[in-house]
């Protein structure tokens, strides 16, 4: 069977994880980035970790965490990347969580009292127009952040393995 390099790794484990989120959305009625989507995260450790392993396996001699961390990098980055562009389109398509988001917004200020419909108005006006780059970054920093984790975690005890 020929070698999976990283990059390809990321490429299933990222359509995998797409896959994941579509079958949430549309059989479970989960809508993207809820604590019960937390399914796809198991699908992005497993393959890092799958990444990392038969990196290991195919390098007999010492490995530093340096290299593998490049090796999950390459994995976790297109992961990373392939999760944005999803983040993106689904909120681009929908978007009821922004308006339920900006809508409790506004009840929150009306109930403050202290703030006039022409202020509260602008608000949801400025939260509209942040909210898509907002909750992009937020997937691209929260991906990277465990794709990291992750990589080091598993290398570390990958290291720790072949010294014993």
């Amino acid at each position: 069977m020929k070698n999976i390099t990283a990059t390809y790794k990321g490429l299933i484990t990222g359509a995998a994880m797409i896959v994941l989120c579509l079958l949430a959305y549309f059989i479970w009625h989960i809508p993207f980035n809820t604590k019960e989507q937390l399914i796809v995260f198991p699908v992005y450790a497993a393959g890092i970790v799958w990444s990392l392993i038969v990196f290991n396996r195919n390098n007999k001699e010492d490995i530093k965490l340096k290299s593998y961390f490049q090796e999950g990098f390459k994995t976790f980055i297109v992961v990373t990347l392939l999760m944005v562009i999803y983040s993106f389109v689904y909120y681009k398509l929908d978007t009821s969580f922004i308006d339920s988001t900006i809508a409790s917004n506004n009840a929150a200020l009306v109930k403050e009292g202290n703030h006039m419909p022409a202020e509260i108005a602008e608000n949801a006006k400025q939260m509209k127009s942040i909210f898509l780059p907002m909750v992009v970054g937020i997937n691209l920093f929260k991906y990277l952040i465990i794709g990291v984790l992750i990589t080091v975690i598993t290398g570390g005890f990958l290291i720790s393995q072949k010294k014993n």
